[in-house]
């Protein structure tokens, strides 16, 4: 397979994924302009919550580490039914969900009605865009429109980050304006003409990735390992620092199939210094036990922009290693299988 043959690639990529990929910071103006232009009041919590799963929670997860240190309120994201019982009327609860169907979501909108939360709505339609439209929560319906072709949410994070992101500067609890946002788009476009992302996934082609990362940008992180994972079907795992270190050298070398593993260290000069000695010192340690790892060193000139710079360039590599492999990224069979059988809309 010739990576940079569009012609080829179109051919095994009937539905578009590398299409969406390309438009992922289109999909964040488009969805942010939208939540912008909403209807949504302003709130002044003592605590804010995203429920959301899969690409929804990503979202939530970069914004959470980007703005930790920001935020001088608890920014929490709930993956799962329900809410934590610390929930009150002074929580602002952000139901995102790119379906307006995942029921773990529509779940915790009934808790938070039960409590008394303020609640927001981000969807594309179904349930949660039903509510919103007919005022029973605020929120927008978001329209990606033509940036995601396959409308699958595995190729629209920025389709949920933008909406989100906008929610959530409409609701006047996150410190970013849009010159800021679309000035770090265009970086990320800059970037993304330059970077290494193909000679990265021929090295990873045939391995077990683990990604390398920390501080303040774990949760991007997370969602570079989410999109390599449903892109490429292959399996693909990540790793936070410092705290690796305390979980992970013991075991790099056992059982035998642990030599399949390849490690990317996603640097970053936001990364602590202590982290950035970490680094360092366990990529010595790798050397030491003969264990293959590249580096990434993050390009972007601020921390919104390496935000985004990582999953979009993971996105990219599981989108190639999908190439690689001969096989469509577009179809979904088995969360079609699993949401069938618990009787749940597909997206």
């Amino acid at each position: 397979m010739d990576l940079t043959n569009p012609e080829e690639i179109k051919k095994l990529d009937p539905m578009g994924v590398g299409r969406a990929l390309e438009l992922f910071p289109d999909q964040i103006k488009e969805t942010w302009k939208q939540a912008v232009a909403s209807n949504i009041p302003s709130f002044n919590p003592k605590a804010i919550i995203v429920s959301g799963m899969g690409g929804s929670s990503n979202a939530a997860k970069i914004l959470q580490g980007l703005y930790e240190s920001d935020l001088k309120i608890p920014f929490i994201v709930h993956n799962d039914y329900g809410l934590p019982a610390w929930v009150g009327s002074d929580t602002l609860v952000v139901a995102n969900s790119y379906s307006g169907n995942t029921e773990e979501t529509l779940s915790s909108i009934d808790t938070a009605k039960k409590v008394g939360a303020k609640i927001i709505g981000v969807a594309t339609g179904g349930k949660i865009g039903e509510m919103v439209g007919t005022g029973e929560i605020s929120g927008v319906v978001i329209n990606p429109g033509q940036t995601n072709p396959t409308g699958f949410p595995k190729s629209g994070l920025g389709v949920s980050l933008g909406g989100l992101f906008g929610a959530l500067h409409k609701a006047r609890v996150l410190p970013i304006s849009e010159q800021e946002l679309f000035d770090s788009l265009k970086e990320v476009t800059d970037i993304r003409d330059s970077w290494d992302a193909i000679e990265m996934s021929k090295w990873l082609e045939g391995s077990l990735p683990a990604l390398f990362g920390g501080r303040p940008l774990v949760g991007s992180l997370n969602a570079g390992r989410n999109a390599m994972c449903e892109i490429s079907r292959n399996f693909t795992q990540f790793y936070d620092f410092p705290e690796v270190n305390h979980v992970l050298i013991e075991a790099t070398m056992k059982p035998e199939g642990a030599r399949q593993i390849k490690y990317i260290f996603f640097e970053s000069n936001f990364n602590e210094d202590r982290v950035k000695l970490r680094y360092s010192v366990t990529q010595k340690v790798l050397d030491e036990q003969k264990i293959s790892y590249k580096i990434y060193s993050l390009k972007g000139k601020s921390k919104l922009t390496q935000a985004l710079e990582l999953p979009h360039y993971a996105g990219w590599l599981g989108f190639y290693i999908s190439m690689l492999q001969n096989t469509d990224p577009g179809p979904e069979p088995w969360i079609i299988k699993l949401k069938e059988s618990l009787a749940q809309p597909v997206h």
